[in-house]
């Protein structure tokens, strides 16, 4: 009975093996790396340095921020200005609760980094959204693959329409 069900199994795998291999034939399929696209395209490269200007930004005041709480410490390490030992633990609470007011100077800025990166880069993955369909519709592709996901790991460069992308994002 197994020997049997197990021939079955092999006839119809190739006998499915020429409509697969047929089917396959007709299939148009562009693969297209996104990422590059986003970090070459002239759009792409305005929202980067958009939000390296932010990251810059941000950075300086982060760093005068820090740069005070150093001198506080310095200050209660040195014991400069400290007659008292009441005075000594106002320093210190003052140098804990700037502890605090940096880490969420810090977290307010990664999220307001973040949602900028979402914002800048909404119009340009709907452009970008907008260019593959029209390309898949006008080219006549069945399938387009992002080879910047983990699925894809190599391609002919015959399928790859990365750059006619890129063109049309770009404006050419």
């Amino acid at each position: 009975m197994r020997k049997a069900l197990l021939t079955f199994v092999a006839l119809a795998v190739f006998l499915a093996l020429p409509a697969a291999t047929a089917l396959a034939a007709d299939l148009k399929i562009g693969v297209v790396d996104v990422e590059f696209i986003i970090q070459t395209s002239k759009k792409g490269k305005a929202a980067k340095a958009k939000l390296k200007k932010m990251v810059e930004d941000n950075q300086k005041q982060l760093d005068g921020a820090q740069n005070k709480l150093l001198d506080l410490k310095k200050s209660i390490e040195s014991g400069t200005d400290m007659e008292t030992p009441e005075k000594k633990r106002a320093k210190v609470v003052e140098y804990q609760q700037g502890l605090l007011k940096l880490q969420e100077l810090f977290m307010t800025k990664q999220q307001e980094l973040a949602k900028k990166e979402i914002e800048l880069m909404k119009p340009i993955l709907k452009a970008l959204e907008e260019i593959l369909t029209a390309l898949a519709k006008d080219g006549s592709y069945d399938l387009i693959m992002n080879r910047s996901e983990q699925g894809v790991l190599f391609t002919k460069q015959d399928y790859d329409i990365t750059q006619k992308v890129l063109d049309k994002l770009n404006g050419g």
